[in-house]
């Protein structure tokens, strides 16, 4: 049994509680998935969604001009928790070009603006920041104590790593140091269209999920 990639971390955040240290070696339990069944159906919109949302994939998501109208109220969230960058009050040389060099707008930000161009719906929208976007923030979504749909997982992983692959990155952050190798990288190359088939030989990658997400703040702060 294969999983496409487009469930992202969804599937191995089911396994990482269901499989034991001896179905991570092999990535099966007796000769069997012990987990992944499948995520549960999209969401729909029900009766219709209310003045200013339209209906999308994940259900009601907010018009861009009705996003507008409430931009005041979207918080960014703080750059400092959850993962840092070094500080550098001085900088001389080719270290300050390449300061004065990152793009004008935080991590974050990007975070979210692309979060917003793909039509999340409000409840998705508080994942969008490098802060609230955690192993444990999927978890919730998966077993739907989260209001946030499982599907729109991929659509997150995309928007934090910016569409871009970071597998440099994440080789030398130590993503590829578990028993799954350097098949967890593929975790960390979001570029359009690039889709791997999954199996459950990927479930400790899910150890990883930090380090990866460092790797995409950092890419997105303009460090490499």
């Amino acid at each position: 049994m294969t999983l496409c990639r487009v469930a992202v971390l969804a599937v191995v955040v089911l396994c990482a509680f269901e499989v034991s240290n001896a179905c991570f070696a092999s990535g099966v339990c007796g000769g069997q998935p012990s987990c992944g069944a499948p995520p549960p159906p999209p969401p729909v919109c029900g009766g219709g969604c209310q003045q200013g949302y339209q209906c999308g994939s994940y259900g009601c998501y907010r018009t861009r001009r009705a996003r507008a109208r409430a931009s005041n109220t979207i918080a960014v969230g703080d750059e400092n928790t959850a993962v840092s960058a070094p500080q550098h009050p001085q900088l001389f040389g080719s270290a300050r070009f390449n300061a004065l060099s990152r793009p004008t707008v935080s991590p974050n930000e990007a975070f979210m603006r692309c979060c917003e161009s793909r039509n999340l719906p409000d409840a998705c929208m508080h994942k969008c920041n490098f802060n609230t976007y955690t192993k444990e923030s999927l978890m919730a979504m998966y077993f739907r104590t989260d209001a946030c749909p499982i599907q729109a997982a991929a659509e997150i992983q995309f928007c934090a790593a910016q569409g871009r692959d970071h597998s440099q990155c994440c080789a030398r952050n130590g993503v590829a140091n578990t028993v799954a190798g350097p098949k967890c990288l593929t975790f960390c190359d979001q570029r359009p269209g690039n889709v791997t088939q999954l199996d459950f030989s990927y479930v400790s990658c899910y150890d990883r999920f930090e380090q990866m997400k460092a790797c995409f703040w950092h890419g997105a702060n303009g460090a490499y």
